[in-house]
């Protein structure tokens, strides 16, 4: 601690940090030896040339590390953390309906508690400080986002197969954890996928988003014949179908896409300022799932793509860095070009794209 005595401490300083400044899709800014201020819980100064030793009641010399903003995990499901490595080796539909519903039936609230500490802990070591999380006892994994530290916006899932009850609790989960535990959780409606709740369920989400000002927290598109299935039996894409619902206007999250059309761009590029999709390449590889999300299209029609693990059942980790490495070197691949998704367009959509 230094000894001049005037002005006030800083809880804790880090210093000769090299400091995440600025990034855009074509460039980063680092700023070795830089100094961070933080004072209750807030970053509250940035030095990248100080003059004189901090004013700290802790100091970390952090000589040779990298000083970034929290990473974002856009779409898991944290409690499964106690379902790793459940099923492997096995098609989607089998890992659904053969293992994973089946195990989830006994799941309890104290499963869901724990399960998410575990998640909590395994995203903060990967660098993560917000995730959104789509899952069921949805009350237990605040309590343990209230217990430790994190932020994270929550949703209550939910079946149509529960009829009314489903969406009634999902709403009701929304708001009673609004904006709570000092504004660190925020909430989403959570309908489980267009294929497994009815178009009176998604508009009743819809509005129930749109009164709350909170957003829809679902999955759609998930691979191309889960989209082509929708528009075999019903004349539209899953994407068509949330348009059509309302849930595109009202503000949404949609997790993977990997089966989006490109007639499907236009619909989600015009509500690209309340409409993001999550990416989660690995589980994508492990379930020979395909074509991979389109984030050249996306991103050209300005529509925000983000980073995401997806369950650890499905992915094995919650390492969201392990999803920014595979997502950079896939998406090379998929352009057939090695100049495309450079390091700094990698780290854009870890950050401003993720929010």
């Amino acid at each position: 601690m230094p000894d001049d005595p005037t002005g006030p401490f800083a809880d804790l300083a880090i210093v000769n940090c090299t400091a995440l400044l600025g990034v855009t899709a074509d460039r980063t800014t680092f700023a070795p030896g830089t100094t961070l201020e933080i004072t209750g819980g807030r970053l509250t100064r940035i030095d990248p040339n100080p003059a004189q030793a901090p004013r700290a009641r802790e100091v970390i010399d952090a000589l040779g590390m990298v000083a970034m903003p929290g990473l974002i995990n856009t779409h898991c499901h944290a409690a499964m953390t106690f379902l790793r490595g459940a099923a492997e080796d096995v098609a989607v539909a089998r890992w659904f309906n053969d293992y994973i519903w089946p195990m989830e039936v006994n799941v309890g609230e104290r499963d869901v508690y724990l399960g998410t500490l575990v998640a909590i802990a395994e995203m903060i070591e990967c660098g993560v400080t917000t995730f959104a999380d789509h899952y069921f006892f949805m009350d237990q994994a605040a309590q343990a986002v209230a217990d430790t530290g994190i932020r994270a916006n929550l949703g209550s899932a939910f079946f149509s197969s529960q009829a009314p009850v489903g969406l009634a609790e999902s709403v009701a989960f929304a708001e009673r954890w609004q904006g709570k535990v000092d504004g660190r959780i925020t909430t989403s409606i959570a309908p489980h996928a267009p294929y497994t709740v009815t178009d009176d369920d998604l508009r009743g989400a819809a509005d129930a988003a749109r009164r709350l000002g909170v957003k829809v927290h679902l999955h759609a598109s998930e691979d191309l014949a889960q989209a082509k299935a929708s528009v075999s039996s019903r004349g539209l894409t899953p994407i068509q179908v949330l348009h059509e619902t309302g849930v595109l206007d009202a503000g949404t999250i949609i997790a993977h896409g990997n089966g989006i059309f490109d007639s499907d761009i236009p619909l989600l590029a015009a509500t690209r300022d309340r409409v993001g999709v999550t990416h989660g390449p690995k589980g994508y590889f492990k379930f020979a799932l395909g074509p991979l999300t389109p984030i050249a299209s996306l991103r050209a029609a300005g529509v925000p793509v983000g980073y995401c693990t997806d369950g650890a059942a499905s992915n094995n980790t919650l390492d969201i860095l392990e999803s920014m490495r595979i997502t950079a070197l896939s998406q090379k691949q998929v352009r057939d070009d090695a100049t495309w998704f450079k390091s700094a367009m990698a780290l854009e959509m870890a950050g401003p794209e993720s929010a």
